[in-house]
């Protein structure tokens, strides 16, 4: 009986899980075909040529095998007695594994698409303590990481799509903490630089590859055991998608690394 009604289970979410993912894709509809877009101070968005809509059906689909197995994992944890701490230990691996893929599948679909930000008035200041507390969530040091957040007055507010600047702080701050791997600290300036606003993100890992250092912003380019190599390139598209770019230098004293995200704005800071 209990093995029956999992099976009903995990078929139900299964079912509302395609049901989410086709209201998704109808959100989610690609662009009219044409040329590609371009907005003031923005760099021109290429046509999607496919790529966008094929990644966002296989994403649909790997997230409704991913839903299944979260309800899964979950009846699992329910089911085993708390006198067995390696049952315990194991299925924490599998939760643990089955948020990677799912962060995966975000930054694949992300990547592939190619529609223009959409901005809005932000503040500098919340949206990167909101990028740091999300950073630290995301990385297994994160919780004792020690990140310093300054913002100048002049780049108190900006005109950008906060969610996608958003992922690519958490990205530029998740690569920062795992460099500096709980032995150093992160650090987040941001400043106006004439009509652009800038953001330093400084770590103090091991610093860049001497002979190559482009070569981290190559899609699946990656010398992380687990990593596949989008997180660099995703921040970098992010940027230039705003007309902007991000470029890697060592850091202030040669220890370390200095990721800059630099943003057009309007002269009134818009």
């Amino acid at each position: 009986m209990t093995v029956e009604r999992g099976k009903r289970n995990a078929a139900a979410s299964r079912g509302g899980a395609q049901k989410t993912a086709r209201r998704g894709e109808a959100r989610a509809a690609p662009p009219a075909s044409g040329s590609g877009v371009e907005r003031k101070g923005e760099a021109p968005v290429p046509r999607d040529e496919g790529v966008g809509p094929m990644a966002r059906m296989v994403a649909h689909e790997v997230r409704n095998a991913l839903s299944v197995m979260y309800n899964v994992a979950t009846g699992l944890r329910r089911a085993v007695p708390p006198e067995q701490p390696d049952a315990e230990m194991l299925l924490g691996i599998l939760e643990e594994e089955l948020k990677r893929l799912d962060r995966l599948t975000h930054d694949l679909v992300s990547f592939a698409m190619s529609s223009p930000p959409m901005r809005a008035q932000v503040r500098v200041q919340d949206l990167v303590e909101q990028a740091v507390q999300e950073a630290r969530r995301r990385c297994p040091s994160g919780e004792r990481a020690r990140v310093e957040v300054a913002v100048q007055r002049g780049a108190a507010t900006a005109s950008l799509d906060p969610d996608r600047m958003f992922e690519a702080l958490v990205g530029l701050l998740r690569n920062g903490i795992e460099a500096s791997n709980g032995h150093g600290g992160v650090r987040v300036v941001a400043a106006r630089d004439g009509d652009r606003l800038r953001i330093d993100v400084i770590d103090e890992g091991p610093g860049l590859p001497t002979d190559d250092v482009e070569r981290i912003f190559d899609p699946f380019y990656t010398t992380k055991a687990s990593g596949v190599g989008l997180g660099l390139a995703l921040c970098r598209q992010i940027a230039r998608r705003h007309g902007g770019e991000l470029t890697a230098r060592a850091a202030p004293g040669g220890h370390g690394a200095c990721f800059r995200l630099e943003i057009p704005v309007g002269q009134d800071g818009s």
